[in-house]
C-alpha cells in the first residue's frame, strides 16, 4: 500500500519542501516511519550556526571522559560524558551536535591527550633524606623534573612539603603505594621459612616390647590395658 507523508519539521513544526535529500532526528522510541520526526533545512542551518564551538575542555576522572563545551552565543554545557572517535576523528556526546563541530571537539581532544601523556611520570625513585623524611626525585614525560621533593602521609593522606601541581600529586600517590607494596614484598621474601611441625620422639621407657595383642595382655601390646601413650583400641 503506498502511503503519503507530510513534510513538517518536528522543530520548528512549519511545513517544507526537500530536494535531494531529507534531514530526520534519530528516536528509538519511534515504530512508523509516518512519525518519524523530520528537521527542515532552515532548522537546520541554526543548528549549525548555534554549534559554533568558543572553548572545550576535557576531564578524565575515575576513567571517565567529561567534556566542558562553550559556544560562542556563550551557552555552557557542562561535563557531558564523550567518547572519541579515532575512525571519523570526532567526538560523540549525548547532545546531537552537527558533525563540524564533532571535528572540532576532536582538536580540542587530541590537544587534551597530548597534554595528559606530557604530565605522566616517567620516573620516580624514592629514598630518606637526612631529618628521615622520605624524599621523591621525579620526571614528567614532558620533562618536568623534581628534585628531592619531600613528602609524608598524614592521616592516610600523602602531603608535600612544596606546592605542585594536582597531576604530580597524583602520580606520585600511584608511584609511592608501588613503591610500598614491592617493599612489602621484598621484606617477605627476605624472611627465612618457617620450620615444618615434626613428632616429639617418645622415650625408649615407653616402646613397646610385648609381641601379644590381647586385650588382657599385661606385658606390652595394645591392649586397652596397655600403658601405650596412644593409647588402646
Amino acid at each position: 500500500m503506498i502511503r503519503t507523508l507530510s513534510l513538517t519539521c518536528s522543530r520548528c513544526g512549519k511545513a517544507f519542501s526537500a530536494q535531494d535529500h531529507l534531514y530526520y532526528q534519530d528516536d528509538f522510541s519511534v515504530q512508523s516511519f509516518q512519525v518519524i520526526k523530520l528537521v527542515c533545512d532552515d532548522c537546520i542551518r541554526a543548528w549549525k550556526e548555534k554549534w559554533q564551538i568558543a572553548h572545550a575542555e576535557f576531564h578524565e576522572h575515575n576513567y571517565v571522559l567529561t567534556v566542558t563545551i562553550t559556544l560562542q552565543d556563550g551557552t555552557v554545557y557542562d561535563n557531558m560524558d564523550c567518547t572519541p572517535m579515532e575512525d571519523t576523528e570526532s567526538v560523540i556526546t549525548g547532545e546531537d551536535i552537527p558533525p563540524e563541530a564533532q571535528h572540532v571537539l576532536y582538536e580540542y581532544y587530541v590537544a587534551f591527550a597530548r597534554q595528559r601523556e606530557a604530565q605522566q611520570l616517567k620516573d620516580c625513585f624514592f629514598s630518606k633524606g637526612e631529618d628521615g623524611k622520605m624524599v621523591a626525585n621525579l620526571t614528567t614525560v614532558g620533562g618536568e623534573q623534581y628534585d628531592k621533593l619531600a613528602f609524608s602521609v598524614e592521616e592516610g593522606y600523602l602531603k608535600t612539603e612544596q606546592d605542585v601541581p594536582d597531576y604530580i600529586l597524583e602520580g606520585l600517590v600511584t608511584a609511592y603505594k608501588s613503591y610500598l607494596a614491592q617493599e612489602q614484598m621484598l621484606s617477605t621474601a627476605s624472611q627465612p621459612a618457617p620450620r615444618m611441625p615434626q613428632r616429639k620422639p617418645m622415650p625408649e621407657s615407653q616402646w613397646n616390647t610385648g609381641d601379644s595383642y590381647g586385650s588382657g595382655n599385661t606385658g606390652g601390646g595394645f591392649g586397652r590395658r596397655n600403658k601405650n601413650p596412644f593409647g588402646g583400641f
